[in-house]
């Protein structure tokens, strides 16, 4: 369904389209206000009072089925939704009678297009309920549910970790949804088009377009980037750098978007490309998880006898590449082998029990394993969003250097630097990264009492050396120790080019004998904040440069 102006959306999951279909296309031009006005009442948090909304929703749609069969089609998808992805047991129920109700009047309904659940890569049954209100997550669900009569499969996955999603919502409704912000939401939508497109993130493309038609969005802008206002066609460039080598941002660059015809103001800068880096990172844990399409999208449903569609390739928005390429993504080093667990298990035991001081290795090695991981990528596709860029050619590239990352520290530089422009957004990001880095459950893989703040260092820092930031006080060497070559790979493909990730990848860590999924789910989350905390500090100093 659509989302309400009032209400903040938690951004859906997301995968790909199998087929290229935008929501430009004439026959996708549906009038989701309607589809709004009908089940954004069911947001109700009264029981009593839902329960009647569904009796009148219910009511309404048969009556027009009744006049005119085909007049409640636009509904179908919502409906479908609702019936297998609701915190109420009464929502489900009663949409399933609708359905139900609807298919007995002649009208063929939709079916539920994958059955694996919110994720290909979690089996459903690793992911909380909806409805299980003894899971933790439950409240957040059901909040998220009273916010825009939707529970995304983003938001479910990352219930998983509920004591971080309740910061993730937080920021995600401050950047897209607050009434005070300097951009008006359509432009918020627009701007966050544009950062999915650059990692060919097509269903969150297609959740956010739904956005920016809700916000009143101008339809033809949708056509392409070349159709929207020069001022977002300026944004471009700078989406471009911030995605594939953030590190060559310069403040030259900010000051050709802040002065001229069709220039930004200060404020609106700042928000966009926050908004940019959000994105940018949100996509890479989209794609790290593999999360399937919602069920009220285009892709998330169809009009076959069989109740499900089997996709094509495990994950549709991951490109086809040669063989080879996929055993050299798979791991050189290990020879495209599992993760072992007890290797990992052991070499954390033994970094926990020494106490050696940070050591002068021999950075070019290191330096020479992401040469190594990036040459191995296979080329970029053509991408099914390239009319949401421009130079969609662009990747990633390794850094030409490396940047100090006590320039770039966080606490130092990007946090005071935030607070001159907005306080609250750099009070709700600093509690966000330091709860994703001290979020610990003292288990691995079923093994209880286990210190994993090295491990969980040891990602964080190593996404931040992909995008060229080495700090003098970590110890790489203990990062090689902790980071076999496939979990390597792993967080390689996720943090610089996720529309590239496949099945096969994650499964390298060999979750039957080591990692859970929750724990996998946990080190994308410390992933995509990971990456967002690097790339936006390097907005931050070209900002403070300036």
């Amino acid at each position: 369904m659509v989302i309400p102006l009032e209400k903040e959306e938690m951004l859906g999951s997301a995968t790909s389209r199998p087929e290229n279909i935008s929501l430009s296309t004439p026959k996708e031009r549906i009038d989701y206000t309607l589809v709004e006005e009908m089940f954004s009442k069911l947001a109700a948090e009264d029981e009593f009072e839902r329960k009647q909304i569904i009796q009148s929703i219910s009511s309404d749609i048969l009556e027009m089925a009744r006049s005119e069969l085909h007049s409640v089609k636009l509904f179908l998808s919502t409906i479908l939704r609702l019936a297998h992805r609701s915190p109420f047991v009464e929502v489900s129920e009663s949409m399933k009678t609708l359905l139900g109700n609807l298919e007995s009047l002649g009208l063929q309904v939709p079916r539920v297009r994958f059955r694996k659940g919110p994720s290909f890569y979690i089996p459903k049954d690793k992911v909380p309920r909806l409805d299980d209100m003894k899971s933790e997550a439950w409240p957040i669900y059901r909040d998220a549910f009273f916010n825009d009569a939707r529970v995304s499969h983003m938001v479910q996955v990352m219930g998983l970790h509920p004591r971080y999603l309740v910061h993730w919502v937080q920021s995600h409704h401050y950047l897209m949804r607050e009434c005070n912000g300097v951009l008006p939401r359509h432009y918020r939508a627009y701007i966050a088009i544009m950062a999915s497109a650059r990692h060919n993130c097509l269903y969150t493309v297609n959740l956010l377009e739904r956005e920016f038609l809700c916000f009143g969005g101008d339809q033809e802008w949708l056509e392409g980037l070349n159709k929207a206002p020069k001022k977002l066609q300026n944004l471009a460039t700078v989406n471009n750098i911030l995605c594939h080598k953030p590190w060559s941002l310069t403040s030259q660059h900010l000051q050709d978007l802040l002065t001229g015809p069709d220039s930004w103001s200060r404020p609106e800068l700042m928000q966009a490309l926050t908004i940019v880096c959000h994105i940018h990172a949100l996509t890479t844990f989209v794609l790290g998880c593999g999360l399937t399409h919602e069920i009220d999208s285009i892709a998330g449903h169809n009009y076959g006898s069989s109740g499900y569609c089997t996709p094509v390739h495990s994950y549709p928005n991951s490109p086809q590449v040669d063989s080879g390429e996929d055993d050299m993504l798979a791991g050189q080093e290990n020879n495209g082998n599992p993760i072992m667990f007890d290797d990992i298990y052991t070499r954390l035991l033994q970094e926990n029990g020494s106490s050696s001081l940070i050591q002068d290795v021999n950075h070019q090695i290191f330096t020479d394993l992401i040469e190594q991981e990036a040459t191995s990528s296979s080329r970029r596709k053509t991408s099914a969003l390239s009319h949401y860029m421009f130079q969609p050619e662009m990747e990633y590239e390794k850094y030409a250097s490396r940047i100090f990352g006590e320039e770039l520290d966080w606490e130092d530089m990007g946090y005071p630097t935030c607070r001159n422009w907005d306080e609250t957004l750099a009070d709700i990001l600093n509690r966000k990264f330091r709860n994703i880095q001290e979020l610990t459950y003292h288990t691995m893989g079923g093994k209880e009492n286990i210190d994993t703040s090295k491990l969980r260092s040891s990602v964080w820092y190593y996404v931040h050396r992909l995008w060229g930031i080495y700090y003098y006080n970590v110890d790489y060497s203990m990062i090689q120790e902790l980071l076999p070559p496939g979990f390597r790979n792993y967080i390689f493909c996720t943090t610089c080019m996720p529309e590239q990730l496949k099945e096969d990848i994650f499964n390298n860590w060999e979750s039957k004998r080591g990692f859970t999924h929750s724990e996998k789910v946990h080190f994308c989350l410390i992933i995509m904040e990971a990456r967002f905390q690097a790339e936006y500090c390097f907005v931050l100093k070209a900002l403070s440069n300036y």
